[in-house]
């Protein structure tokens, strides 16, 4: 058997597997069969290399031809129609995450600026920095718990001296009233 005749025969074959028309039109291959785009690529070819025209017609051909004739075409489809309809879906959240990056590169030069470009070095000082407040920290806490047992001091002191001067304001008055009596309607 003729080697295209054999070729012919496996791509109506593929043809029928794909469900696609296996309606052949030899004449001027203007068909949409594998075979009559398999012709008009050979056609081109030809006439590519006869100078007739351009390379880069071919190889679009010739890939969509490769793509036509995969075995696979029917599932990869699904399979791209499938990831069509994931990205469709993630579409939102795709734009908010274009927009966040687009803000990022906005932020560049920030990030960029001399002062920023200087905090590793700065971060050191900063440590210090916190070491240092860390101790001031704790020496202001024992200041603070001193001030306090001061204050509770002085408290106590102050009650102790209040409870004197009431004691001692109740001594007078109870001498008072022994040495100067009190009349009770005034003609005593």
């Amino acid at each position: 058997m003729d080697p295209i005749a054999i070729l012919q025969n496996r791509i109506e074959q593929l043809e029928a597997k794909l469900g696609l028309a296996s309606d052949i039109v030899n004449e001027g291959q203007q068909g949409d069969s594998a075979t009559a785009n398999l012709m008009n690529a050979a056609q081109s070819i030809n006439n590519a290399i006869a100078g007739h025209e351009r390379l880069s017609k071919i190889h679009d051909m010739a890939n969509e031809l490769n793509n036509y004739t995969d075995p696979n075409l029917i599932e990869n489809m699904q399979q791209n129609n499938m990831k069509m309809q994931e990205i469709a879906a993630a579409e939102p959240i795709i734009k908010h995450h274009c927009h966040c990056m687009h803000k990022c590169g906005q932020g560049a030069p920030v990030l960029e600026s001399e002062p920023l470009q200087q905090v590793p070095q700065m971060q050191e000082t900063v440590n210090q920095m916190h070491v240092a407040a860390a101790e001031v920290k704790t020496e202001a806490d024992v200041v603070s718990q001193g001030i306090q047992e001061l204050a509770e001091t002085c408290g106590a002191a102050a009650a102790n001296a209040s409870e004197q001067l009431t004691e001692v304001a109740q001594k007078v008055e109870q001498l008072e009233e022994k040495k100067f009596p009190r009349r009770r309607n005034g003609l005593d």
